[in-house]
C-alpha cells in the first residue's frame, strides 16, 4: 500500500467535516509494518481496515500492534527458513549420490 493509497483511505473512513493528523515518515513506516504483518489486518480488506484504526484510535494502538505484527513476521519467515534448509540437505544428498561430497570436493 503506498501512502497516497492510506490517505485516501483515511480521507474515506473520515466523518464528515473531521480531519485526522497526517503521519510523520517514521509513522506511516509502522503503519505499514503492521498492515503487513499484523494477523488481525484482512489480506482483502487490510487497507480499509489499518485505515479505519489509524482515524479512530490513532497512533497509540498502531504502536500496540507492532509486537504481535513483529512475532508474526518471524513465524512467517520461520518456514520459508526451514524449507532452504530443507532443500540445502536434499541438494547435498543428490551431490553425495552423483559421487561427489557436499563441500565439493571429491572422495579420494
Amino acid at each position: 500500500m503506498t501512502r497516497e493509497e492510506f490517505e485516501a483511505h483515511v480521507a474515506k473512513v473520515l466523518p464528515e467535516g473531521k480531519t485526522a493528523p497526517e503521519p510523520t515518515d517514521a509513522e506511516y513506516k509502522l503503519i505499514e509494518y503492521v498492515y503487513n504483518f499484523h494477523p488481525a489486518i484482512s489480506a482483502t480488506d487490510g487497507k480499509e481496515q489499518i485505515a479505519e484504526l489509524y482515524v479512530k484510535f490513532g497512533m497509540c494502538l498502531i504502536n500496540d500492534m507492532k509486537q504481535r505484527a513483529t512475532l508474526m513476521e518471524q513465524k512467517e519467515r520461520e518456514p520459508r527458513e526451514a524449507m532452504a534448509a530443507l532443500n540445502k540437505v536434499k541438494e547435498e544428498i543428490e551431490e553425495i549420490q552423483r559421487g561427489g561430497m557436499p563441500d565439493g570436493s571429491s572422495e579420494n
